[in-house]
């Protein structure tokens, strides 16, 4: 194999050799009388020039792309700049940013503080507590502070952007924190909100009357035996005065019931609380009817054990009767 190659290889050197002898000749001829003129080209130059025409050619077509490869470079590079430029222009940004992430750490602050003024607002009325005891309750202030460093002109953009991301992180948690406190919060308020609907807290008449006798043991009006306990309070105000209910809930009692004369009892859902209306002269609801806060349920009167016309109101926290001062307006 390797014979025949090199036999091949001869060949063509021979005939290189052979054709180098030869050359060629260009005759040139005047249009009028004169010489003929004959130029000889060796065949080595003859190759020598179809060579650099080829070159010069290829060459030639490449160029176009060349200059279109060039001007897409110079457009990445004008784009790239325009990016740099960009780009500077934010991270001149970064020194009021830093600011602003101070400014949302005492915003927060100032939020947080007020999360926990609601929080014993709520426990101070939900509990019936004073100021300090359901503060003590809640919890002391937690300040919400940032990651100290300090910069100087001599830190690079890199270094500040760094403490921008680290500060904005921080405030991400804390503002997670915060949203789950009000949420928690919010959901104690609309519950109280609900729940204040089935509480006794309005005046059970349409007008104001005088309180003849209070909760708690008294001399009985009738009998006159002393140390006789009072389950309510005795409102004395003119006849047919209309009655409301204090609280929203369901009727659970809309008749004559011995001393009580005629009386109305309301259950307020299922928060413990339950209301009684005595000595009426009209009872304008009927048992297992759903009544609202402030929806009129009877007419004063004096019916059963009664020295004239007034409203007995009681107020029973788990079937025992509480003081309903403490629930009127």
């Amino acid at each position: 194999m390797i014979t025949k190659m090199n036999k091949g290889i001869r060949k063509i050197f021979c005939c290189l050799k052979k054709t180098q002898r030869h050359g060629y000749t260009f005759m040139v001829f005047p249009n009028k009388t004169g010489c003929i003129r004959c130029i000889y080209i060796p065949f080595v130059i003859f190759v020598a020039f179809w060579c650099l025409m080829g070159v010069n050619l290829y060459y030639l077509c490449r160029y176009p792309l060349r200059i279109a490869d060039i001007i897409n470079r110079e457009q990445v590079i004008y784009l790239a700049k325009q990016e740099i430029g960009e780009q500077e222009k934010k991270l001149r940004r970064i020194d009021p940013a830093i600011q602003t992430t101070h400014q949302l750490e005492a915003t927060i602050n100032q939020h947080n503080r007020m999360i926990l003024d609601y929080s014993a607002k709520y426990e101070q009325v939900k509990n019936n507590l004073s100021a300090q005891k359901a503060l003590s309750r809640v919890g002391s202030f937690r300040p919400f502070q940032l990651p100290t460093y300090t910069l100087t002109s001599a830190d690079s953009e890199l270094v500040k952007l760094s403490v921008l991301n680290r500060n904005l992180e921080s405030l991400e948690e804390e503002l997670q924190i915060s949203e789950k406190k009000l949420k928690e919060l919010h959901a104690k308020y609309t519950a109280y909100n609900v729940e204040l609907d089935y509480t006794p807290t309005i005046y059970p008449l349409v007008v104001k009357g005088y309180i003849t006798s209070y909760y708690g043991y008294r001399r009985d009006p009738i009998t006159g035996r002393q140390d006789t306990f009072h389950d309510g309070i005795d409102i004395a105000v003119r006849a047919g005065t209309p009655v409301r209910a204090t609280a929203s809930g369901t009727v659970t009692i809309a008749r004559n019931v011995g001393t009580y004369g005629l009386l109305v009892e309301i259950k307020h859902g299922n928060y413990g609380y339950s209301t009684r209306y005595a000595h009426n002269s009209k009872i304008l609801v009927k048992p297992g009817q759903t009544v609202k806060k402030g929806d009129l349920i009877a007419y004063v009167g004096s019916t059963g054990k009664s020295t004239g016309p007034h409203l007995h109101y009681e107020v029973r926290y788990k079937n025992k009767t509480v003081n309903p001062r403490n629930y009127l307006p």
